[in-house]
Formats: structure tokens, C-alpha cells, sequence
């Protein structure tokens, strides 16, 4: 079994912004050690700054998750000085929008490297010390993308259901060694996402965050769901409740489902042409 946050130790990946800051954030505030990483370097900094200043424990690592190697020594360190390595999160993650003949497949392949790869090499590294250690707790951030059809994101939605079934069989092995898995399924939430990715086509044609006709989500209570669910050992945690709905939707009736993600399309292009 997992320990509690105080007095684990975490990797959180993609953590120079959005919600792997948060993340971070968090777990240090609950007591936890936290390795932050990123390529970013600027911004870790901060990162960490803001968390030792707060009273908590981090330090920053350069680490670009489809650098294997990387990511195996991310985990080395943390095993180095403490022993072992309790919460493993594989957050980082890249936006590129557009239709499928808009986006490049050097871009598909960024997307892979990052999205999934990244998360394969976090999950197959860590879970190796956790069988060592008899315990721990893999987090991913998927996405609502990985559990429904996202229009003008099929690059995206494909990595994002990759970590979703990932996690499925994940949990079916894991459940015996004594090790949980926990896959997050954020809809929308406040983060950086939008003002990072690289949007093409359609997606380019009008700003996308007022594509949803309700408010996203604060970042902190989205993280708080999500530490919540850890706790509790819940192996998905989905938030806001419409990515629970759409969720459920699609598996009843993928008919329906289908015809609904056409229509958000069609709003989707009629907004970008009038925009």
C-alpha cells in the first residue's frame, strides 16, 4: 500500500506550469518531498521557490520525459537519498490542435514522444522501483480526451486514450504487487494548455477557450479532486461531473456520442470562420 503525503516522496513531471504545478504545489504543502521537473528551466525555478518558500520540500530537475535515460535518472536520484520513490506522476504533456491534415506528422510524432512515450517510459521506470520497494502509486494525467471522441484533436485524443487503457491493464498487475494506479481525467480546467499548444486549421481560427460555453474549472480544486481520489486510491478520477456525463454517454451510446462531437465541430468551424 501507498504511504500517506507526509514524509513520501514524489516526481511530478511537466511541473513548471499549469496543473503539474499545482501538483507539485500540493503534494509539497501535504508534506511530501517533490522532485519538479520539466525542460522548461526558468519557470521549475519558480516553481520551487514558490514551494520552499511556502515551507515545503522540492528541488528541480531538467528532465525531458521521451529522453529515457532522463527519465531513469530522475528516479535514481530520488531513490539515492531517500530509498524509494512513493508517487510517481506522469504529467507532462503537449498541445498540437488542428485536423488531422493540418497537423504534421513530425508533429504526430512530438505528440507520441511526449503524450504517450513519456508516459510509457515514467510508468515502466517507476513501477520497476516500486516492485523493488513492495509499494507506491503511479499517477497519469490523461485527459476527458482520453475517454471520448475530441474533434480537430485526434492527435491528441489518441495519446490520451493510449494512457487511459494503459492504466487499465496497469491496475490489473499492479493491484497484486502492492502498488496503485490513478488516471486523471480533467475536462475543462483552468491551466496553461491554450496558451502553450500549437493550434492549427480550425483550431486556429478563433480562440478555442470560448468554444466551451461554461466556465473551466480552477486548477487548485481540480488538483485538490485529484489528491482526493489518490487517497482514496480511486484509479480514475474524472472532473468536472460533464466529463463523468460525456464519459458515460459514449459508452452507452456511441451513436449519440458521435452525434453530438459532430456538432461540436460544426459550432467549432462556424465560430473560427465568423471569428
Amino acid at each position: 500500500m501507498t504511504r500517506g503525503f507526509s514524509g513520501a516522496t514524489a516526481i511530478v513531471t511537466g511541473a513548471a506550469h499549469g496543473i503539474g504545478a499545482e501538483i507539485a504545489r500540493q503534494l509539497a504543502g501535504a508534506g511530501a518531498f517533490v522532485l519538479v521537473t520539466d525542460v522548461a528551466e526558468a519557470p521549475l525555478a519558480g516553481v520551487v521557490d514558490g514551494i520552499t518558500r511556502a515551507g515545503g520540500s522540492a528541488r528541480a530537475m531538467v528532465v525531458d520525459v521521451a529522453d529515457r535515460a532522463a527519465v531513469q535518472g530522475a528516479v535514481d536520484a530520488v531513490v539515492a537519498e531517500f530509498g524509494r520513490l512513493d508517487y510517481m506522476v506522469n504529467n507532462a504533456g503537449v498541445g498540437i490542435f488542428g485536423e488531422v491534415e493540418a497537423v504534421s506528422l513530425d508533429e504526430a510524432d512530438t505528440i507520441v514522444d511526449v503524450n504517450l512515450r513519456g508516459v510509457l517510459y515514467g510508468v515502466g521506470v517507476a513501477y520497476r522501483q516500486m516492485l523493488r520497494q513492495g509499494s507506491g502509486h503511479i499517477i497519469s494525467t490523461a485527459s476527458a480526451a482520453g475517454l471520448v471522441p475530441v474533434p480537430a484533436q485526434a492527435h491528441y485524443t489518441a495519446t490520451k486514450h493510449a494512457v487511459v487503457g494503459l492504466h487499465k491493464a496497469l491496475a490489473l498487475e499492479a493491484a497484486g504487487a502492492g502498488i496503485r494506479t490513478t488516471v486523471f481525467c480533467p475536462a475543462w480546467v483552468e491551466s496553461s494548455m491554450f496558451d502553450t499548444a500549437t493550434l492549427h486549421g480550425t483550431m486556429s481560427g478563433a480562440d478555442p477557450r470560448t468554444a466551451v460555453p461554461i466556465a473551466p474549472l480552477a486548477t487548485d480544486a481540480a488538483v485538490r479532486r485529484l489528491l482526493r481520489g489518490v487517497r482514496r486510491g480511486r484509479r480514475f478520477v474524472i472532473t468536472p461531473v460533464y466529463g463523468r456525463l460525456g464519459w458515460w454517454l459514449d459508452r452507452v451510446s456511441p451513436a449519440l456520442s458521435h452525434l453530438l462531437y459532430r456538432a461540436a465541430l460544426v459550432r467549432l468551424r462556424r465560430r473560427a470562420d465568423a471569428g
